[in-house]
C-alpha cells in the first residue's frame, strides 16, 4: 500500500515526553509512532508528514469575526465552516491573495506602504508572527463575504519531520523530534499548527494521519567505510541519531563525527544520554558540542568546526561526507562560511578556489543538506 497526502495512514502515538529541560527556551518532544501493518519502511534521512488539525480557539475566534454561525456549510462546500477550518483550511499563516484583498478593502497605511514596495522582504515582515485574524482586525469594521473570504485561504498543508530513529533498530517504528512553536504578540497566544497539534492533543493512543516523505538526496553511504562529519544544532540533530543508530546496526567500520548546538548544556542537550552512549561504546569517534550560553562568549557549531580545521579538512580529502542539518536561514550560512575559510587557510587559496573545492564536494555527493 502506498500511503501519500490523500490517502494517510492513521498512526498510532505510542508514547511522547518532553527532551528540553525546566528552565529551557524551547519545548522540544520526543514522539514515538507506530507504523503498525502500514507497510511503510522508511531509511535514514527520510521525513514523515504529518497532516494536523487547526486549533479550536482560533478557528471559533475567525468564525466570531466572520460574525457566522459555525455549522453553515459553506456555497459548494460538503462541511460545516468550523470542520473546513479544523481540517481542510491554512488559518494560521495569511496568503498573499488575503494580504492584498485586506489592504484593498481597508485603510491602514503601514500594510498599503508594503504592499506598494513590492518588496517580499518588507510583506515577509510585517507578516512576521501574525495570523489570518491579526490581518482581518487590522480594521475591525471589515466585513469579508464568507465564501469569498475561503477563496482568500490556502489547504491546510502538511508538516515534515527528519525521522529520528533507524528501522532497523525500531522494527515498525518511527520516532520524531519537535520542537513546539508557541509565542506571544499584542497580548495574543500564538500555537504553530502541526507542533502544537501534536504536543497538546496527541496523547498516547491518539491516531494522527502520516506518509512517508523519502530523502533521495540526504542518505548513508553504502559503503560501509565512509567516515562520516554530522553537523546538526537543535533539532537538526533528528537524522543524525537516526544515522548513528543505523551505523551501529550495521556495524560500519567508518568513522563518526559529530558537532551539536544548542543554548545551555543542562537545558538543550536533547538526546545526552544517547549520544553519551555512542561515544561511549565508539559509534561515535568524535564528539564536539557548542552551548552559547554557558559562557559569556557565544560559542556556536562552526567555532567548534573552526577549532578542529586542520582535521575537519583531513577527514574531508580522505574521503569523509559532510551533513548539514537545520536552519537554512543563518546556521547552514555560517556553516557554509566557515568551511570555505578552513578551505582557504588550508590550501592556502583564494575564495574562487575554495568555492571551487565545495562545488566539487556538491558534485561527489560529499557534502549534503538537509535545510529548511
Amino acid at each position: 500500500m502506498i500511503w501519500n497526502r490523500k490517502k494517510p495512514y492513521l498512526a498510532e502515538i505510542i508514547s511522547s515526553k518532553l527532551l528540553s529541560g525546566k528552565y529551557s527556551n524551547k519545548e522540544i518532544m520526543h514522539y514515538e509512532i507506530s507504523l503498525g501493518d502500514s507497510g511503510i519502511y522508511y531509511e535514514p534521512g527520510d521525513s514523515l508528514a504529518v497532516i494536523p488539525t487547526n486549533d479550536h480557539n482560533l478557528v471559533l475566534a475567525i468564525i466570531d469575526r466572520l460574525d457566522v454561525n459555525p455549522s453553515i456549510i459553506p456555497d459548494g462546500q460538503n462541511s460545516s465552516l468550523f470542520e473546513l477550518l479544523i481540517s481542510h483550511y491554512e488559518i494560521l499563516t495569511p496568503t498573499n491573495r488575503l494580504i492584498y484583498f485586506i489592504n484593498e478593502n481597508i485603510k491602514h497605511n503601514d500594510l498599503n506602504k508594503v504592499v506598494k514596495s513590492d518588496d517580499k522582504n518588507l510583506l515577509n515582515q510585517f507578516k512576521y508572527g501574525k495570523d489570518v485574524l491579526d490581518f482581518i482586525n487590522l480594521d475591525k469594521n471589515l466585513m469579508i463575504d464568507l465564501n469569498i473570504f475561503l477563496t482568500l485561504l490556502k489547504q491546510l498543508q502538511h508538516r515534515a519531520y527528519s525521522i529520528t530513529s533507524s528501522y532497523n533498530a525500531y522494527p515498525k517504528k518511527v520516532h520524531l523530534t519537535v520542537s513546539t512553536q508557541r509565542w506571544k504578540n499584542n497580548l495574543r497566544d500564538y500555537h504553530g499548527v502541526c507542533s502544537t497539534f501534536l504536543a497538546d492533543k496527541c496523547i498516547k493512543g491518539t491516531k494522527i494521519k502520516v506518509f512517508l516523505i523519502p530523502n533521495r538526496t540526504f542518505k548513508l553511504p553504502k559503503n560501509q567505510k565512509k567516515d562520516l562529519i554530522m553537523i546538526g544544532p537543535g533539532t537538526g540533530l533528528a537524522p543524525f541519531i537516526s544515522f548513528l543508530q543505523e551505523r551501529k546496526f550495521l556495524r560500519s567500520s567508518g568513522k563518526n563525527w559529530l558537532f551539536f548546538g544548542a543554548q545551555t548544556r543542562i537545558n538543550d542537550f536533547i538526546y545526552e544520554n544517547e549520544i553519551l552512549n555512542f561515544k561511549k561504546n565508539n559509534v561515535l569517534q568524535k564528539l564536539d558540542l557548542a552551548f552559547s550560553r554557558d559562557q559569556s562568549k557565544k560559542i556556536y557549531v562552526q567555532d567548534r568546526m573552526y577549532e578542529s580545521r586542520a582535521e575537519i579538512f583531513q577527514w574531508i580529502e580522505d574521503g569523509a561526507i559532510l551533513y548539514v542539518c537545520g536552519d537554512a536561514l543563518k546556521m547552514a550560512k555560517d556553516v557554509d562560511s566557515i568551511l570555505r575559510k578552513i578551505i582557504e587557510e588550508q590550501l592556502n587559496c583564494n575564495e574562487t578556489k575554495s568555492l571551487a573545492y565545495i562545488k566539487n564536494l556538491k558534485k561527489e555527493k560529499r557534502y549534503l543538506l538537509d535545510v529548511y
